[in-house]
């Protein structure tokens, strides 16, 4: 524990100096960051991440030098220092190392994050201090980045209270547009360990009010994108430069493609293709990411075997989609037992 704190403080303040480095001179400072970032690397996630960064800065007229230089332009920098160490220090090295341990001395997989589905809220669903449970558990067995798909629920005061107790997490919201307003955005802009995706399926230029939900995210410097759900009816829009332009037009360089239930596995299969191509071969203004696919990929780096896990807002489990449901309940059984039932086993051992 005392290793982890020594080196918790090293990032933090390497991360800090790095980010006013890159706020004076983008290119040196991104580039100055890459190196230190991979001497602290020590897991094979890491290693991977700092060689595909260094592959694609070499590249001088990168767009995302760009991308870097708004993003920490217009972003809190005590966000970006906090999610950043949060996710690339605590979930994928620290919270790696604890995982692979555990899965070495019970035989099943445990996945890197886990996926919370409240859209559908009832009268019956968990409560604050179950959510804050799981999350306990989670940790202690080296889970330390959460997604939470709102839809559109506001974000609970028990929710953001969960947020600041968990300070060494991540937590990533997705959320409908229509529950954003400035009073959100500075409640979200206070705590730092927050991502926020806004659902931008809707939008087009006279859909006036969704820009203007994320004008609030931008005034108060969140850290923020948007995200889009597609299936075998839509996809053709992320190919065809129709979702880069909503985005640019809305100020966004980031933005997550979640699939939808029912999506056929060969378009699923060609969006992520299109978001890897994207990523490592094309120089676009917008950084696209892939939930499900991006998940599974990171898991495979960790653990050799991919695996995902989704709770849905009464404690039903779900694997590997969200509406795929398979009988058991957080609630009967604790999060470790879960693990041990719906887990691929390990195979790397």
């Amino acid at each position: 524990m005392e290793n982890y704190k020594l080196i918790h403080t090293i990032i933090k303040t390497a991360v800090e100096n790095g980010i006013r480095y890159i706020e004076d001179n983008p290119k040196l400072g991104l580039r100055n960051l890459l190196d230190l970032g991979e001497y602290f690397a020590s897991g094979r996630f890491q290693k991977y991440f700092f060689n595909l960064a260094h592959e694609i800065l070499n590249n001088e007229d990168s767009c995302y030098y760009d991308i870097i230089e708004n993003l920490v332009k217009n972003t809190n920098h005590r966000n970006l220092t906090v999610c950043g160490i949060n996710i690339g220090y605590n979930s994928f090295t620290h919270g790696a190392n604890i995982i692979r341990e555990h899965e070495k001395k019970f035989g099943f997989n445990i996945p890197w994050s886990i996926v919370f589905n409240f859209e559908g809220r009832s009268e019956d669903s968990l409560t604050g201090s179950e959510v804050s449970n799981i999350i306990n558990s989670g940790r202690n067995i080296g889970i330390y980045s959460y997604m939470i798909f709102l839809g559109k629920n506001n974000i609970s005061d028990s929710l953001y209270s969960i947020f600041e107790k968990n300070d060494d997490c991540a937590f990533i919201i997705f959320i409908d547009p229509c529950v954003i307003n400035e009073e959100t955005a500075e409640k979200i802009s206070s705590i730092p360990n927050i991502c926020i995706f806004a659902l931008i399926d809707d939008y087009n230029e006279s859909s006036g009010s969704v820009a203007e939900k994320f004008d609030f995210l931008r005034k108060y410097k969140c850290l923020h994108g948007g995200y889009y759900c597609y299936d075998d009816s839509n996809a053709g829009n992320i190919a065809n430069g129709t979702i880069t332009g909503t985005l640019l037009s809305l100020n966004l360089n980031f933005v997550i493609y979640v699939k939808r239930p029912g999506c056929s596995d060969v378009i699923a299969k060609n969006v992520y293709d299109y978001i890897y191509k994207t990523r490592t071969k094309i120089n676009s203004p917008v950084f696209p990411m892939d939930f499900y696919g991006d998940i599974e990929y990171i898991d495979k780096i960790i653990s050799d075997e991919p695996c995902f896990l989704s709770i849905g807002s009464c404690g039903q489990i779900g694997v590997p989609n969200i509406s795929d449901e398979t009988g058991h309940n957080i609630r009967s059984a604790s999060l470790e037992d879960i693990l041990a039932t719906t887990m691929p086993e390990v195979k790397y051992l």
